[in-house]
């Protein structure tokens, strides 16, 4: 990195960050390393009062959050052509949402989020980081009324069935809806019916010992 960026003060451990991103196959800007830095140290600090996260060790931020979601970005580029939408469902506190909007800055990202404060949290990061291809939505996803996403994609929100039946009508014909998992859900897995394929794909991440996996659901 250069001179500027070296002497600044970061949140995040910058080697284990800048290895994780490596060891993903992904490369990150200086501008991007630095967005995802003060990106956490604002979900850590508004974490205090607005219970964004149960997460509350900035090691733990690192790897639960910021590499768990930059763990998928190469498999969200498959399904996302250039300049294309994706809408996070019960987005939370930005995961995986944030981090990649960071890391795909030509998409054009979407969040919903029920709860007001995190909703409110969404904006001000949003703002903070002057990411122009990020909009936040307060509202339930089975109210919301929004041309068709190519991606849908939802992170710890709710069981398979119950993500898909609340968001379908806001994607695209022959768009995917793409649902991180810890285990790999096969009771969940059992309910889909009525869709094209299912895929699901073991994730890795770096300096984590846990099960991830990502569900890829193709529309009818």
């Amino acid at each position: 990195m250069d001179g500027i960026v070296g002497v600044m003060m970061f949140f995040l451990d910058q080697k284990r960050l800048q290895e994780g991103i490596k060891e993903l196959n992904l490369s990150a800007s200086d501008k991007q390393l630095q967005m995802l830095d003060k990106y956490s140290e604002l979900l850590f600090k508004w974490n205090k009062t607005y219970n964004l996260t149960a997460i509350t060790d900035k090691d733990d931020v690192l790897t639960h959050h910021i590499l768990d979601s930059l763990s998928v970005v190469n498999v969200f580029k498959n399904y996302l052509a250039p300049n294309g939408s994706m809408l996070d469902v019960g987005s939370g506190g930005g995961l995986p949402a944030i981090p990649i909007a960071i890391m795909l800055p030509n998409c054009k990202v979407s969040m919903v989020e029920t709860v007001g404060k995190k909703a409110a949290f969404l904006r001000q990061v949003t703002l903070n980081l002057k990411l122009t291809n990020v909009q936040v939505f307060h509202e339930r996803v089975e109210n919301l009324n929004h041309p068709p996403f190519d991606v849908i994609s939802s992170r710890a929100f709710s069981s398979l069935k119950n993500f898909i039946d609340l968001s379908k009508h806001l994607l695209k014909e022959d768009g995917y809806w793409l649902a991180l998992k810890g285990q790999k859900p096969d009771a969940e897995l059992k309910e889909i019916k009525n869709v094209v394929s299912i895929v699901v794909q073991e994730v890795k991440v770096p300096f984590l010992n846990e099960n991830r996996n990502i569900v890829m659901v193709r529309n009818e």
